[in-house]
């Protein structure tokens, strides 16, 4: 399915709500991988161990797979043991491993506040020395989606990182603290991880604040397109594009079943949703990974 130009209702921002997207084991009989698609890395974005050892995983001939864990996932036994259980599924599937970090999940408060320098780097230092055959690492997970408190929890980031005044210059040190831990060329940094929003110029101003901060300027960027692959456009991606002139990695897309009035639950459209994905990866070719977002839905629905 080729992407047209906003063909979906705009009454809803994408960060603000919860996410019901499809997962990809429920679409294998309807929706073949594209020939081409080897043009990128074809990863998933997944947070659960069995999708690995699930019959159907194999077939799809995923290369990469990304999970997001805390910063502090070295000092927080349960969020560690899903780790661990998780990065042994995953390389026993020989998938390139990227890791993404975001805010602690130890407590609420925890979750609220943006670690120092110091203490981010001191936390990446212990990921690092547990972990050593890690070496793609995205310094922090989706930093404009500003937090919500859902069901006793807290998704997305704290105010510091996902606001236009603070949030660039924020995660600009992050990526440079992450450059100086996993420092070397067999490293592979992504210098942030944005999220498109349906108007998306808040996230070009952020993009391009991030950019000015940043030193030396990321090779890699993740941007996760959610907006244009649901509304079946492509504006969102090729603004980003514009603004930055390395490789592009969507590093977290897919087809949005249900999101609040914008989005009526509604699978046949997901599904349709998901050819615009391809067709965006393949539209350029600087980007160059693709990873979907999930295989398996959440234990959680709400999540």
């Amino acid at each position: 399915l080729a992407c047209s130009q906003d063909l979906m209702p705009k009454k809803a921002n994408l960060p603000s709500m919860r996410r019901l997207v499809i997962p990809i084991a429920a679409l294998i009989a309807v929706l073949a991988i594209p020939a081409g698609a080897s043009a990128y890395t074809l990863g998933v974005s997944d947070q659960q161990a069995q999708t690995f050892t699930n019959p159907d995983f194999a077939p799809l001939k995923f290369k990469a797979a990304r999970y997001i864990t805390p910063y502090d996932v070295m000092d927080s036994p349960s969020d560690k043991a899903q780790w661990d259980a998780w990065y042994s599924a995953a390389t026993a599937a020989h998938q390139k491993v990227l890791i993404s970090f975001e805010h602690s999940r130890r407590s609420n408060s925890r979750a609220l506040k943006a670690p120092s320098v110091a203490a981010y780097t001191k936390e990446l230092k212990k990921f690092k020395a547990a972990y050593p055959k890690v070496r793609e690492i995205s310094p922090w997970n989706e930093v404009n989606r500003c937090h919500a408190l859902r069901d006793g929890s807290v998704q997305g980031q704290p105010t510091k990182l996902c606001s236009l005044t603070t949030g660039p210059k924020a995660t600009a040190q992050y990526y440079m603290a992450a450059r100086k831990v996993f420092a070397g060329s067999k490293y592979t940094i992504v210098g942030l991880d944005i999220l498109d929003e349906q108007n998306v110029n808040k996230t070009i101003k952020y993009l391009k604040s991030f950019l000015r901060h940043a030193s030396p300027d990321p090779k890699i960027i993740g941007f996760h397109n959610y907006s244009d692959t649901n509304r079946f456009s492509t504006t969102r991606t090729k603004r980003v594009l514009q603004t930055f002139k390395g490789k592009v990695w969507l590093t977290e897309t897919g087809g949005i079943v249900k999101l609040g009035s914008s989005f009526p639950f509604s699978t046949s459209r997901a599904a349709k949703a998901l050819g615009c994905m391809f067709s965006l990866a393949k539209s350029n070719s600087r980007i160059t990974a693709l990873f979907v977002y999930q295989y398996n839905s959440p234990p959680n629905p709400s999540t």
